[in-house]
């Protein structure tokens, strides 16, 4: 067990503001690495924030949900690709705790100040071996944050054993530093910062325990859900995990209304040199624009708040997993329609790349491209559902 001081959720979101500023500063620089700055992620690691999510067990803050979508929201406020980025790491370590205690232990036993990154798109179906699974070789895609990852998780369908009956099943496997190449393959208009490239494997072997059955996850029956006894260990993946890619829209979407009020109070009409501030469509268009992100704000606080609840009274959560997918989609959308009409309304000078609010209209559409707020799909598995029809969704 290893041991740390820890952080509370007023510390936590109290050092994602401190940090704000200097993410802003960088944030031209992170689009042109298109990854993280080293300084960035130093930045990450010293605050602590990274470990919000991770078990008391390895030295972790372990706080509650919401309290990790807040700090994520904080960082977008700044930079959206520095905020998606330290979801996926925050994110992951609520993951991996997931897996076996011995998988665990691969990961923070020597350096408890490791992260990880996933991806859930390529790769070939392993081979059973003894003691484990072997890659022969293949490419997964969209890892974001790979470049300062310690580890990977890549999902694969892997067949029974040759002596075991049944179907193929999706697994996740658990990959260290060195087993795999980075490809510079991210070329982006949006969330270019997040580094979100490519991986090739050729010959590596995973051993069994480094295996954790994409079921489990959704069920909440993990190894580390049994082990760790915090209620969000338990939560099905899918009910939880969207949060943290829905978290930077939120905090984009702030950004974007807060460089816009400081915009729109200095500018005056080209023409006729009239404030613009004093314009009735200009108090209608923020009046708006925070009316949709306090909603999307609520649902999705909403749900991290459900799912806790559900769990902790080991209720069934076929509802709270639906009705969650329907939120975090629409909430989503929410953030997108605030940027996008104040984005209209913000002049042709915010179309320049020294503008905070063009970055964060291109990074809102980034984040609403991810196939998990595929906007019509989570909308309908509510419609499905209330019919009486099967929500439909398999993820």
């Amino acid at each position: 067990m290893t041991t740390a001081t820890t952080i509370t959720s007023a510390d936590a979101v109290a050092r994602a503001r401190d940090l704000a500023p200097l993410l802003a500063e960088r944030a031209e620089k992170t689009e042109d690495l298109r990854h993280l700055p080293d300084e960035t992620m130093a930045d990450l690691l010293d605050s602590g924030l990274l470990r919000i999510s991770q078990p008391m067990h390895w030295g972790g803050s372990e706080l509650p949900l919401t309290t990790h979508v807040e700090v994520v929201e904080e960082l977008g406020r700044a930079c959206g690709a520095t905020a998606w980025t330290a979801g996926v790491y925050i994110s992951h370590n609520w993951n991996l705790s997931l897996f076996s205690l011995q998988a665990q232990h691969d990961v923070w036993g020597s350096n408890p100040d490791a992260v990880a990154c996933t991806s859930a798109v390529g790769g070939p179906s392993p081979s059973w071996v003894n003691g484990g699974v072997h890659i022969t070789e293949g490419k997964w895609t969209f890892l974001s944050g790979v470049h300062h990852a310690d580890w990977i998780v890549v999902n694969a369908v892997l067949p029974p054993r040759s002596d075991e009956d049944g179907a193929p099943s999706m697994i996740s496997l658990l990959v260290p530093k060195g087993d795999y190449e980075i490809l510079d393959d991210w070329h982006t208009a949006a969330l270019r910062g997040t580094g979100t490239s490519g991986v090739r494997l050729e010959n590596v072997f995973v051993p069994e325990h480094r295996l954790l059955n994409f079921s489990d996850q959704q069920a909440g029956t993990t190894p580390g859900g049994k082990f760790h006894t915090n209620p969000m260990y338990r939560a099905p993946l899918d009910a939880t995990w969207p949060a943290y890619l829905a978290a930077p829209a939120l905090g984009v979407a702030r950004g974007a209304l807060d460089a816009w009020v400081d915009r729109t109070i200095k500018r005056r009409n080209a023409y006729t040199g009239a404030p613009i501030v004093e314009q009735p469509i200009s108090h209608f268009k923020i009046g708006e624009a925070t009316a949709r992100l306090d909603a999307a704000r609520l649902l999705i606080y909403r749900a991290m708040d459900a799912v806790t609840e559900q769990v902790e009274a080991s209720a069934d959560l076929g509802f709270i997993r639906v009705r969650n997918r329907r939120d975090f989609s629409f909430a989503v959308r929410q953030a997108v329609e605030a940027v996008e009409d104040v984005f209209l309304a913000s002049g042709a000078s915010s179309l320049s790349t020294g503008s905070s609010i063009q970055r964060h209209w291109r990074d809102i559409h980034g984040v609403a491209q991810h196939a998990m707020f595929d906007y019509e799909r989570s909308i309908s598995a509510w419609g499905r559902r209330a019919l009486g029809v099967t929500d439909g969704l398999d993820f």
